[in-house]
């Protein structure tokens, strides 16, 4: 099942657009500061997040130590990675916003980079991170990356949804349309929510839960590859 996601922002825009809204500190959730204190000051933590410590352990019990995560945003996720391991992490996102973070030497590599229509830099000795991008695509693209990712050999993936579809996030789409009809904002067609069925649907040809870990009214799904002969122990 899925439903349309919509949302509105502090500016008034005629559409998602993800560069303006890194590009612009009133919108708080979304912006990419333009210096490396002020981007530490804004993701720095004194201990890793339940997901954090979840990647790191299945990191460490499969032996992988080279990170690729797509569509990275703010890199809050993967700054808490790298910081507490020792873990090679590469971030990549579609808007020139991530090049600010190349500037700031944190990350192993920082790569603007199309995952629909250009090259991965991953292998089969790459842990791929997949966080909270799903809702800007199709079904069809959807399927589409995972079917590119299992054919370039990535045997694993961490799969963090935006959201998962339950009762809860329906009434949350309820709310943000009465919400933008009281502050009179315009409501941005953000893609789809969908449910744990839903994602199984679009990747289970090429991959299947391994692990799923819960995160609040959230979870974070380990992938494996279909057909892949290794233990499904870690």
């Amino acid at each position: 099942m899925k439903i349309k996601h919509r949302s509105f922002f502090s500016d008034d825009y005629s559409a998602l657009d993800w560069e303006q809204l890194r590009n612009n500190q009133s919108e708080t959730s979304y912006y990419l500061p333009y210096s490396k204190d002020k981007y530490i000051e804004r993701v720095d933590t004194s201990e890793p997040s339940s997901a954090v410590k979840n990647i790191l352990e299945t990191a460490s019990g499969l032996g992988l130590v080279n990170i690729f995560s797509m569509g990275s945003g703010i890199a809050a996720l993967e700054y808490q990675i790298k910081k507490f391991s020792d873990l090679r992490i590469v971030i990549s996102d579609y808007t020139p916003a991530v090049l600010r973070l190349k500037e700031f030497n944190i990350f192993d590599d920082c790569l603007q980079l199309d995952i629909l229509n250009e090259a991965l830099p991953v292998d089969e000795n790459t842990l791929v991170l997949f966080p909270r991008i799903d809702t800007e695509f199709k079904d069809s693209q959807l399927s589409f990356i995972f079917e590119k990712l299992r054919e370039q050999g990535v045997k694993y993936i961490f799969f963090l949804p935006a959201q998962l579809l339950g009762p809860r996030i329906v009434i949350s789409e309820f709310k943000t349309f009465i919400l933008s009809i009281i502050r009179k904002k315009r409501l941005i067609d953000c893609g789809y929510s969908r449910s744990k069925s839903s994602f199984i649907g679009i990747w289970s040809k090429h991959y299947r839960i391994r692990q799923e870990f819960q995160l609040g009214y959230n979870s974070l799904f380990l992938l494996i590859a279909q057909n892949n002969l290794e233990n499904d122990r870690i």
